[in-house]
């Protein structure tokens, strides 16, 4: 099926270069007017680029921590919006123990407060519309770790919880959120890398997914998921069977829980909680 994005107005941040302007020009090709913000007022010709390839964009430049006055301008000059890409975002990476408050606190307002106002300022505009669409670029990052980017990391795993809230506040108006940790070849990171590792991690190669999930047919919400190499997969939590001690019939101890450590931790049997209510359900429901 061809999967269209006409009269549709998608607001992309950071969508001036590296995978932001990927993803904006999937979204024009499938016929989205897009909305670029950057915070230079030199677009570097991405808005240009679309519009000669026959598309409908337009650039928004402008601090995107500043959110609801962009989401507002965006509605303006555009006349709606129905779904937002949060790619904008930058890194100071340093170890914890020389990180500042300073460093901390940037990294965590342009990833993770920022993807909460923009879905604060966008929200009753997509009630008003009859839903909404909300892309969230986490990283891997997020997921493992990485040495030097204890601020980065955090917001990048911020931005999950903050998903699976905004999908369960958001069900009844059909406004979804998901993540995408996605890895392609950009100006920034690929300076040392082989030609041949270049060609196959193109940030168009990760563009498709990040643009179906900001598509109205597309249900899916609260989820994670990581995009590299024309390579798509959804990320769950997993956790050990582990140790169930019924507290009627024996002692909850801390020797009880260093003598069955390697039952805890031994993943030969996994369980999958899709919610909260399941998670806890499977480990105190059996006591009731």
């Amino acid at each position: 099926m061809a999967v269209r994005f006409d009269h549709k107005v998608v607001l992309v941040t950071g969508g001036s270069r590296g995978l932001g302007k990927a993803f904006a020009n999937c979204l024009a090709g499938a016929g989205a007017m897009v909305a670029l913000n950057s915070t230079s007022d030199d677009d570097r010709g991405a808005t240009r680029e679309i519009v000669d390839a026959g598309g409908e964009a337009v650039h928004f430049p402008g601090r995107v921590e500043d959110s609801d006055a962009l989401v507002e301008r965006v509605v303006k000059r555009c006349g709606r919006i129905d779904a937002i890409v949060h790619n904008a975002g930058f890194l100071n990476d340093k170890t914890l123990k020389k990180m500042t408050d300073e460093q901390w606190d940037a990294v965590l307002d342009v990833h993770l407060k920022t993807s909460f106002k923009l879905a604060r300022a966008a929200w009753p505009h997509f009630e008003n519309q009859g839903g909404g669409r909300i892309v969230l670029l986490s990283s891997s990052a997020g997921m493992y770790g990485n040495f030097g980017q204890a601020n980065y990391a955090s917001a990048k795993m911020g931005m999950y919880g903050l998903a699976q809230s905004i999908a369960l506040e958001g069900a009844k108006f059909n406004i979804t959120c998901n993540c995408v940790s996605p890895f392609g070849a950009t100006e920034m990171n690929s300076t040392n890398f082989p030609e041949e590792l270049k060609a196959a991690i193109k940030t168009e190669y990760v563009a498709p997914l990040v643009a179906y999930l900001a598509h109205e047919a597309c249900t899916e919400s609260g989820s994670m998921f990581e995009a590299s190499a024309g390579s798509f997969k959804k990320v769950r939590w997993e956790r050990s069977v582990g140790l169930n001690i019924d507290p009627r019939k024996e002692a909850v101890t801390l020797d009880a829980v260093a003598e069955n450590w390697d039952r805890i931790t031994d993943f030969s049997e996994s369980e999958h909680p899709a919610n909260m209510g399941e998670a806890l359900q499977g480990m105190y429901g059996r006591t009731l």
